[in-house]
C-alpha cells in the first residue's frame, strides 16, 4: 500500500468518523474507522508505512476530538505496534481475522478513551453508560474493521488493474 493511498484513506476515515454520529441504543459509540484503517495497515504494510499510519491516525483523531493534543497517539501506536508484532501469526486475508480484530481493537478503544474523557472530565463516567458504550465498541468494531477490509481490496484492487493496463 502506497503512502499516498494510507494519506487518503485515513484523512477519508477522519471524515467518516466525525461526520458519522454513533447510535444512541450503543452509548453513542463513535464508529472505530481511524482504529480499522490502522489495524488494516498493520496487517498490510511495512513497519515504516504502519509508524506512519498510526501517528497520522493519532493526530487526526486528536484534531477532530474533544480530547486534549497527542492524548490519542499512544494508543494507535501500541495498536499498530501490536498488530504488527503478531501479523505472521494470523490469517491476513480472512475477513473473520478482521472481524476479530475489530472486535477486541473496538473494546480496546472505548476502554482507551473512556479513561481519558473521565480523567479530564470531558464526558460523564457511569457503570450503565460504560457498558453500553463497551457493546457499542465491540459491535461498531466487528462490523467496521471487515467493510474497510474490504474497501481496501476493492481500492487495491483497482489501482492494479490501473497500472496493469498503463504497462501493457
Amino acid at each position: 500500500m502506497s503512502l499516498p493511498l494510507i494519506t487518503f484513506l485515513l484523512l477519508a476515515g477522519a471524515s467518516v468518523q466525525t461526520i458519522l454520529a454513533g447510535p444512541a441504543f450503543l452509548g453513542l459509540a463513535e464508529w472505530p474507522v481511524l482504529t480499522a484503517l490502522v489495524l488494516c495497515v498493520s496487517l498490510r504494510c511495512v513497519r515504516s508505512r504502519v509508524l506512519y499510519a498510526s501517528l497520522l491516525a493519532g493526530v487526526l483523531n486528536d484534531a477532530f476530538c474533544p480530547a486534549p493534543l497527542g492524548v490519542s497517539l499512544p494508543f494507535f501506536v501500541l495498536l499498530a505496534l501490536g498488530v504488527y508484532a503478531i501479523r505472521e501469526e494470523v490469517f491476513g486475508d480472512q475477513i473473520i481475522t478482521y472481524v476479530i480484530l475489530g472486535l477486541l481493537a473496538g473494546l480496546s478503544h472505548v476502554l482507551y478513551f473512556t479513561v481519558v474523557f473521565a480523567a479530564t472530565g470531558l464526558r460523564p463516567f457511569g457503570a450503565g453508560l460504560l457498558m453500553a458504550r463497551l457493546f457499542g465498541g465491540l459491535l461498531l468494531g466487528a462490523l467496521t474493521t471487515p467493510l474497510i477490509f474490504l474497501l481496501i481490496g476493492i481500492l487495491q484492487s483497482k489501482q492494479t488493474r490501473k497500472s496493469r493496463w498503463i504497462e501493457e
